[in-house]
């Protein structure tokens, strides 16, 4: 296969690559919007509601690490394939189930934890094949492309939910979504998964298990990039659920927000996503990431703060919408500054037999970090002032930035001399 044909083969796989999250991205918010109203109008109970979501957070966060070993012994897109037709079959008998015997709650349970456990293999698998199938120059466009299809499907989604529930039953939602992820499953049958992939001659398949677990923690540990980047990640992660409990929290209750204001601020994150991701996608790759991330970082932890703005100064009730609008869009936008160069650095200095592994353990910390800050900051809220929590937490999330990425622990250097050593190895291999 000659290059240029190579590289046209790589922009197929790139359009199936993200037309398949956006299509799958937009089935799964139908699907959640119409499974949240309907477990809230059954029950009127909101901890019925929290345990929904609670099934869907702990297989992703037990099962990560496990699917990151599997990922780096087995053939990923065989291990994808199959996850998304489990997923497939498990929404097309939940739906037959539903139309002869109605739906419960136990069924939205297990059906919740499954998919979530089907979706952490499946979801790490194409995240950790990204630079299998894509050429090293288009790998920040892949994942910002994959960005905006899937900002796009979660601005549509709930929309279109919304206009859906009025007229369909709960069964057309299970319909839809299993739907969604056959046509995601034809898009990613269609992806050629070894088209740049490249064998280091490090990879053990008889590996235990937790010998397998073992030497990527170790290998992270080891790294002069990895490892920096993951635990500022994983304290970012932390402190953003102070955002995330906070600010409707702070709209509705202290300053009397209605829903659709509240939506409309909600919506501009990931307006602001959008906009962001495609306009990273048309630009060349960041020359300098660890100082794109920790300007990005810096922004974030000022942007927390602005958050209590309108808690001391008084704005009214359109200006403050109008604040947090802006402010939500700004968010949005700069989470993908952070993001987008994480995880091309990822993708660039992680070796082919690692990648599942480190994946999966970034995937396990994240996970795992934001019920922690769901529930502290929850409780914190109810006894504390709003804004001293806000401006609190914007400066140790400041600190936390500052101490993680200084300079003379990682720089750019550090992370070319990185890139440059992942490419030498698999030279030689």
């Amino acid at each position: 296969m000659t290059d240029q044909q190579r590289l046209q083969k790589a922009t197929r796989n790139m359009f199936f690559f993200t037309g398949g999250e956006f299509i799958g991205t937009i089935g799964a918010q139908i699907y959640l919007f119409g499974i949240s109203f309907f477990v809230l109008t059954l029950t009127g109970s909101a901890s019925s509601f929290a345990l929904t979501i609670l099934c869907s957070m702990v297989p992703r966060i037990i099962l990560s690490p496990i699917a990151g070993h599997v990922l780096d012994r087995l053939p990923r897109k065989q291990v994808v394939i199959v996850s998304h037709a489990l997923m497939t079959a498990m929404m097309l008998s939940v739906f037959f189930y539903t139309m002869f015997f109605g739906l419960n709650l136990p069924v939205i349970y297990i059906t919740a934890a499954f998919l979530a456990a089907f979706s952490t293999f499946a979801g790490l698998g194409l995240t950790a094949s990204i630079a299998n199938f894509v050429d090293e120059a288009r790998i920040q466009r892949a994942i910002s492309l994959t960005q905006s299809s899937t900002s796009l499907a979660a601005i549509l989604g709930p929309v279109l939910g919304g206009l859906m529930y009025g007229f369909l039953s709960i069964e057309a939602f299970f319909l839809i979504h299993a739907l969604a992820y056959a046509t995601a499953l034809i898009c990613e049958i269609n992806i050629d998964f070894s088209l740049y992939k490249r064998e280091s001659g490090d990879v053990q398949k008889d590996e235990p298990m937790l010998a397998s677990l073992k030497a990527g923690a170790i290998y992270v540990k080891e790294h002069r990039i990895l490892l920096p980047i993951m635990l500022v990640a994983l304290w970012v992660n932390f402190f953003f659920m102070g955002s995330v409990v906070g600010l409707p929290y702070i709209t509705i209750e202290v300053l009397g927000a209605t829903s659709d204001q509240f939506g409309l601020i909600e919506a501009m994150f990931g307006v602001g996503t959008l906009v962001l991701s495609i306009y990273i996608s048309t630009r060349k790759d960041f020359k300098k990431p660890i100082r794109t991330m920790r300007f990005g970082m810096l922004s974030i932890g000022l942007l927390f703060a602005l958050l209590a703005l309108p808690l001391l100064v008084t704005m009214g009730s359109p200006g403050f919408i109008i604040f947090y609008m802006i402010l939500g869009f700004t968010f949005g936008g700069t989470m993908m500054i952070i993001n987008t160069p994480i995880m091309v650095l990822m993708q660039k200095t992680t070796p082919e037999h690692y990648r599942g592994r480190v994946f999966g353990l970034l995937e396990m910390v994240a996970s795992g970090i934001s019920p922690i800050g769901l529930v502290l900051f929850g409780f914190l809220y109810d006894i504390a002032s709003p804004s001293l929590i806000i401006l609190v937490t914007a400066g140790l999330l400041a600190a936390v930035t500052v101490i993680g990425l200084r300079p003379s622990k990682v720089d750019d250097e550090v992370a070319a001399d990185e890139v440059i050593k992942e490419d030498t190895v698999a030279a030689r291999a």
